[in-house]
C-alpha cells in the first residue's frame, strides 16, 4: 500500500443532468440513473501546479485520483509505463512523429492494472469483501492479482475462450475462477444484477466511476512525458470505453486547471467485428447492439458497450473527434509490424489501435504531418499464437559460419 498526498475528489457528478452526490458507493446518478464521473478540486490543482504530485507510477497522481486514504492504494508496481518514440514505424507509415504509449510493461501486462489499483482501492475503502469481473481475459487476471494482493475474495468469470497465458495467471490468483459459455454481452446483464445486490465490489466497466479513474492516469502521464505539451493525436483502443473516456477526461482536467493549453483530437479504436462505436459515428446514427462472434482482439469484443458506448459517441462529436476500426488481419498485421520495427511485442488487442492508425491514415483520415500517440494496451507475452517452426539445425564450425555469411550478404 501507498503513502502519498491527499486526494482531491470532492464529489460524483452525473453526466446527465450533473446532479453531485457525495463520494458514497453508488453506481449511478439518483435523480436520472445517469452515469456518474468524479469532480476535483480544480481550483487547488490550478494554484500547485505539478508541485502536488509526488513519487512514481500511478499513485503520483493521487490528488487526482478517488482513493482518499493511502492505506487503500494498492499497488503491484502499475503505471509510469514507457512512452516511446517510433521513428521507423513513423517512417514507415509516413508521419512525422509516432509515440507509442506501452502499457504492456505493467504487473499483469496490461492496461487493465491501472483501473485495478483504484477499483481493489475502492472496495477496501467501502468494506467490501469480495470482488468481481465479467471479463475476456485481461481484466479478470489483472482484477485477480490486484484483490489477491489486497486480501480480498475474487470472483472471476472468464471467457471461455481466452488465451492459455491469460487463464493460467486468472487460475492462479484468483480465488473464484468459472469460465463462462458465449461472449461477455451473454454475461454482462446477468451479472450487474448481483451487483446492483452488493453481493460484490462491481469490478467491471460498465458504471464504477472509481474503477474507471485509474486509466485517467494514461492522459497524465503522457502529458506530463511530453513536457505538458500532449501530442496532437491520441489514438485509443475501445471495448465498452474506459480507455477512451478516463483519457478525455484527464486531458480535460489538464486544460481546465491549466497544466495544458489544448486538448489532443482523440481517435476510438475498434475491431471490424465488434464496432458499434465506430459504425455509429461514420453513420451518425444512434448507437446500435450487435451480436458478434470471435475476434483476436480480445479485449475488445464488446458488442453492446452501453452507456458507456453512448458516452464515447458524445465526446467524439463534441470534441471532433475520429473513430475507426479494423479486420483481424489488419490487427495481426499491425502487431508483426510494430515487433519488427520497433520491437515492441504486443497482443492483439494491444495492436488493434495501431492497425485503426494504419487504416485512417491509409484513408487520408489524419494529418500525417502531426505528432500522434498509439495507446498500446497490452503485452504480446500473455498472447496464444501459433509457434514457428521448431525444426532445428546441426552446426559445425564450417557450417556456422558460412550460415552467417550468407544471411548478412543476403
Amino acid at each position: 500500500m501507498n503513502a502519498g498526498p491527499e486526494s482531491l475528489a470532492r464529489a460524483l457528478v452525473c453526466i446527465e443532468c450533473s446532479c453531485a452526490h457525495s463520494l458514497d458507493y453508488r453506481l449511478e446518478c439518483t435523480r436520472c440513473r445517469g452515469l456518474l464521473e468524479v469532480h476535483y478540486d480544480l481550483d487547488t490543482l490550478r494554484r500547485r501546479g505539478p508541485s502536488l504530485f509526488a513519487g512514481h507510477g500511478l499513485w503520483r497522481y493521487a490528488p487526482v485520483l478517488p482513493i482518499s486514504d493511502p492505506a487503500h492504494r494498492v499497488s503491484l508496481g502499475e503505471g509510469g509505463t514507457p512512452l516511446l518514440d517510433c521513428p521507423r514505424l513513423a517512417r514507415h507509415l509516413g508521419v512525422q512523429r509516432l509515440l507509442v504509449k506501452f502499457d504492456g510493461t505493467n504487473p499483469t501486462g496490461t492496461v487493465k492494472d491501472r483501473t485495478s489499483a483504484t477499483a481493489v482501492g475502492a472496495a477496501l475503502h467501502f468494506g467490501f469483501t469480495a470482488t468481481s469481473v465479467v471479463s475476456t481475459g485481461n481484466a479478470g487476471s489483472s482484477i485477480a492479482a490486484y484483490s489477491a494482493r489486497a486480501g480480498l475474495r475474487a470472483f472471476i468469470f472468464a471467457y471461455e475462450r481466452a488465451s492459455a497465458p491469460k487463464l493460467l495467471h486468472m487460475s492462479a490468483t484468483a480465488s473464484d475462477l468459472v469460465l463462462y459459455k458465449g461472449v461477455y454481452d451473454d454475461l454482462i446483464g446477468l451479472w450487474d444484477r448481483l451487483v446492483d445486490e452488493r453481493l460484490f465490489f462491481d469490478c467491471g466497466a460498465s458504471r464504477n466511476a472509481y474503477k474507471q479513474e485509474g486509466k485517467k492516469t494514461l492522459a497524465w502521464e503522457i502529458a506530463e512525458q511530453t513536457g505538458w505539451r500532449p501530442p496532437d493525436v491520441v489514438v485509443a483502443p475501445v471495448a465498452v470505453g474506459e480507455v477512451f473516456i478516463a483519457c478525455a477526461r484527464g486531458f480535460r482536467e489538464m486544460r481546465d486547471a491549466g497544466f495544458i493549453e489544448r486538448m489532443p483530437t482523440m481517435v476510438a479504436a475498434q475491431a471490424a467485428r465488434a464496432n458499434p462505436i465506430a459504425r455509429a459515428w461514420r453513420e451518425g446514427t444512434d448507437l446500435t447492439p450487435q451480436k458478434i462472434g470471435y475476434t483476436v482482439a480480445e479485449g475488445l469484443a464488446a458488442g453492446n458497450p452501453g452507456r458507456k458506448g453512448e458516452w464515447v459517441l458524445r465526446l467524439l462529436r463534441e470534441h471532433e473527434g475520429l473513430a475507426g476500426d479494423a479486420e483481424d488481419e489488419e490487427i495481426l498485421a499491425a502487431q508483426r509490424l510494430l515487433a519488427h520495427t520497433e520491437g515492441i511485442w504486443a497482443g492483439p488487442t494491444g495492436s488493434g489501435s495501431l492497425a485503426v492508425l494504419t487504416r485512417l491514415l491509409a484513408n487520408r483520415r489524419l494529418d500525417p504531418g502531426q505528432t500522434i500517440a498509439v495507446i498500446v494496451s497490452e503485452t504480446g507475452l500473455k498472447t496464444e499464437a501459433e509457434l514457428p517452426p521448431r525444426t532445428g539445425v546441426a552446426f559445425d564450425d564450417e557450417s556456422l559460419r558460412r550460415f552467417v555469411v550468407e544471411r548478412l550478404r543476403a
